[in-house]
């Protein structure tokens, strides 16, 4: 275990505290405008594309196959997880952040420009998915980054709030999605909106990207992965070495983010869907609901980042797998009542409460580790989570709708997915306060890991 040390953060001077300011406002913004890229796509896929780049197909048909394209891109997100949590790990965090950025805001700029599928045929759709895998790719690369780059600048005392800064971004880029949607539509109409205006808000992403890149390229490498370096904490392979020996960590961890995971994409993703198509009401009824979440997610992720300082990671998280059973359990019930009032109701009991457990997510999944191998260990629980329970959420829920005629299958199986969730916090450990000094922080830490085991 000499290999695998971790470091608390050294007595902090003015330049420390300037440091942290840097990193937290680079990887914050950073952070929202590739959620903005990468979930536009989500909005999009229900409304636009099928039509754009499946015009062939019937309305069932190209809206799974534009959902299976956004599950692709979430399929590709264990691929750049695994790279850049290797490189990340060996050569740096800060390398990583600008690398993702870059990737996200150039594939943004392809999908903008690609035709559609009367100008080029078959090739519209495969190009699609191409531009969404590399999407997926960079994001796969991003989160993880992010957050542990935050966590390990913060002081031991508020790692959770610092964290829940970072995954602020999630929110307010679906804030970001939702105002650019509605505005768009509004001043060009919807007929313009599905032709080609939708191509607009690619563009912006993309040069949103831009700004973020400059912003990034400031920011210093974190102490406490300095001081790794120094003493020669780091291993050759750290994804390999991660799954080694925390393999049941990661997969406890994995499990106990699938509910919030596949509700958020659920909701996001098909609701659109739902509410347009088997309700019958506007697009600008769920444009709006998604617009209050999220307006409601980018408050409550600090609150859920600093309560996980003040009274621990697990209650949160048990709040929010609590809440988010009994909420899921309503939540098609609510929507069908087609009373908007009554649907935020049923999306805040399940969404809403899930954004007070991701403020302390990001704690929660890095703290586990050491710092030789935190990054690969945070990437493999985040992206093994979203390959389980995000990619093939909003398919799942289309067909689960379309083979039952009922909503209640769905309900099932995300309520199983909140159950085991529940099982797996119970196994987990609090992680509030966890040394990173190598003194005291590798035997406590080996013990842990073979106790949990």
């Amino acid at each position: 275990m000499s290999q695998l040390r971790s470091f608390d953060m050294p007595t902090r001077t003015a330049r420390d505290r300037k440091s942290l300011r840097d990193v937290v406002v680079g990887a914050s913004i950073g952070t929202t405008l590739e959620w903005f890229d990468f979930g536009l796509y989500g909005i999009l896929a229900a409304l636009v594309f099928p039509h754009v780049f499946f015009p062939d197909s019937s309305s069932a048909t190209g809206l799974m196959a534009s959902l299976a394209i956004f599950g692709i891109g979430l399929a590709a997100r264990p691929l750049g997880a695994v790279l850049f949590a290797n490189f990340g790990d060996r050569v740096g965090r800060r390398p990583i952040l600008v690398i993702t950025l870059s990737l996200m805001g150039a594939a943004s700029l392809g999908i903008a420009v690609l035709p559609g599928y009367e100008s080029i045929g078959l090739a519209a759709p495969v190009l699609l998915m191409v531009l969404r895998m590399v999407q997926g790719f960079s994001l796969g690369g991003e989160s993880s980054a992010a957050q542990v780059m935050v966590i390990e600048y913060a002081e031991p005392r508020n790692r959770g709030f610092m964290g829940s800064l970072v995954n602020v971004g999630s929110p307010l880029g679906q804030v970001m999605i939702t105002l650019s949607v509605v505005c768009v539509r509004a001043v060009v109409g919807e007929a313009a909106f599905e032709s080609w205006a939708w191509r607009v808000l690619f563009a912006a992403g993309a040069l949103m990207a831009v700004a973020g890149f400059v912003i990034r390229r400031r920011v210093d490498e974190t102490p406490v992965y300095k001081q790794a370096v120094e003493v020669g904490a780091k291993t050759r392979m750290p994804m390999l070495e991660v799954v080694r020996r925390q393999p049941r960590e990661i997969m406890r961890l994995a499990v106990i983010g699938a509910s919030g995971t596949a509700v958020n994409y659920v909701v996001y993703t098909y609701s659109v869907s739902y509410i347009t198509k088997n309700l019958g009401m506007s697009s600008e009824v769920s444009f709006w609901l998604l617009f209050v979440l999220s307006a409601v997610g980018v408050a409550l992720v600090p609150v859920g980042g600093w309560l996980a300082d003040r009274i621990g990671r697990k209650p949160v998280v048990f709040l929010d797998l609590g809440v988010g059973l009994v909420g899921i359990c309503v939540y098609f019930p609510l929507l069908d009542t087609m009373s908007w009032p009554l649907m935020l109701v049923g999306m805040l009991l399940t969404v809403g409460v899930h954004w007070l457990g991701f403020g302390a997510w990001g704690a929660f999944i890095a703290e586990p580790f050491p710092t030789a191998t935190r990054y690969s260990g945070h990437a493999a629980t985040y992206t093994l989570t979203n390959l389980v329970a995000g990619a093939p959420a909003p398919l799942i829920a289309a067909y689960a709708l379309e083979a039952t005629g009922t909503t209640w299958s769905l309900t099932f199986l995300l309520a199983l997915v909140y159950v085991l969730g529940i099982v797996c916090a119970i196994r987990s450990r609090e992680t509030l306060g966890v040394s990173f000094h190598p003194h005291d922080r590798e035997k406590k830490q080996t013990e842990e890991v073979q106790e949990l085991r």
